[in-house]
């Protein structure tokens, strides 16, 4: 059952009873207030570049909501009051349409995906039992693939006196891994131009799924989850122009925080060759000449940061590229260094 356009303020006791069935859980209108009225806040997010505590504001993000009276009996109803509503951040507050209130004696639970738009043309989400799935496809340019962030939260309200309505604080986490490649280049000519970097055996496709933690004996609220990401397929290559110069013994990032690699967590998949393709000099009508990976890089996980740190050394005919891989939490790892030779 799905509560659309409540206005608690005004419901009659009649009006409470059309919509939650006339059970003996249906809300007394009674003890509504605009104390009571539900809001949300966003309270941190993870360490991180892109989507940051500082730009997060620029987008709006997605909630899906539901309550249930909290007394122990199975077969309480479940009422949606969230279901991919949209929430903006408007003079100073993050708003949404048709505000919902807090009703005492009920458990509150909530998923929040950011940002809204990422849901535009993909398949329907699934929000069922407090539970948001939804199918996920790397764009063909990958510079639209959205940061995405998620976070949830669960609630058990008993009233104003002893559980004051506060706002839902969010506190979002980053549900894609990053890559990140800084290249350095040692050779005779005194730059090369990287102009692609392709990624074979990358899978583009899966579907995400996060429910809120149950709350624990004695608790009465809770920001802990579940989540995974499953059904990982359609493995193709992910080829990305560059166009980055970088000059005799410079250091250069080929994906900046605006330019940024984001890809779907895939951490069993380590069978992933890299290709970087370049030109000598300046000379835009150069020949393309590729340097391949023979050792596999991958096995990305959630919310973290994968930055390879490439050496690439061409004096006359010897040619080699070489890496270290670090691993941080969008914890900081260990690093392994691969030469990488002319394939």
């Amino acid at each position: 059952m799905i509560f659309n356009n409540f206005k608690y303020l005004s419901l009659s006791i009649l009006a409470v009873c059309s919509i939650a069935s006339c059970t003996s859980d249906a809300p007394d209108s009674g003890i509504v207030s605009s104390d009571s009225e539900m809001r949300f806040t966003i309270s941190d997010v993870t360490r991180a570049s892109i989507t940051t505590s500082n730009n997060i504001t620029s987008k709006p993000f997605v909630v899906y909501g539901d309550m249930r009276s909290s007394q122990k009996d199975s077969t309480n109803p479940l009422f949606v009051i969230f279901n991919g509503t949209k929430v903006e951040y408007q003079d100073n507050n993050w708003n949404y349409e048709s505000t919902q209130y807090w009703f005492p004696g009920y458990e509150y639970s909530f998923v929040t995906i950011y940002p809204e738009p990422v849901f535009a043309g993909l398949e329907e989400p699934q929000y069922s039992n407090s539970q948001l799935s939804f199918k996920y496809t790397l764009p063909d340019d990958f510079t639209d693939t959205s940061d995405l962030l998620a976070t949830t939260h669960r609630r058990k309200y008993i009233d104003r006196e002893q559980t004051p309505a506060t706002p839902v604080s969010f506190k979002f986490f980053h549900i894609m891994s990053r890559l990140n490649f800084s290249l350095e280049y040692n050779g005779a000519a005194d730059q090369i131009t990287i102009t692609k970097v392709e990624l074979e055996g990358v899978n583009k496709t899966g579907t995400f799924t996060i429910i809120p933690a149950p709350l624990l004996s004695g608790s009465e609220q809770t920001d802990d989850y579940t989540f995974s990401w499953t059904d990982i397929s359609d493995k193709s290559t992910l080829t990305t122009d560059v166009g980055i110069d970088v000059a005799d013994g410079e250091t250069r990032p080929l994906f900046p925080d605006d330019n940024a690699l984001l890809v779907i967590p895939q951490p069993d998949n380590k069978d992933i060759i890299m290709k970087i393709t370049y030109t000598f000099g300046n000379n835009t009508e150069a020949e393309e000449q590729t340097l391949t990976a023979q050792t596999p890089i991958g096995g990305w996980e959630t919310g973290k940061i994968y930055s390879y740190f490439l050496t690439v050394n061409i004096i006359e005919e010897k040619k080699d590229m070489t890496f270290s891989i670090e691993v941080s939490d969008w914890e900081e790892g260990t690093s392994t260094d691969v030469i990488v030779p002319r394939r």
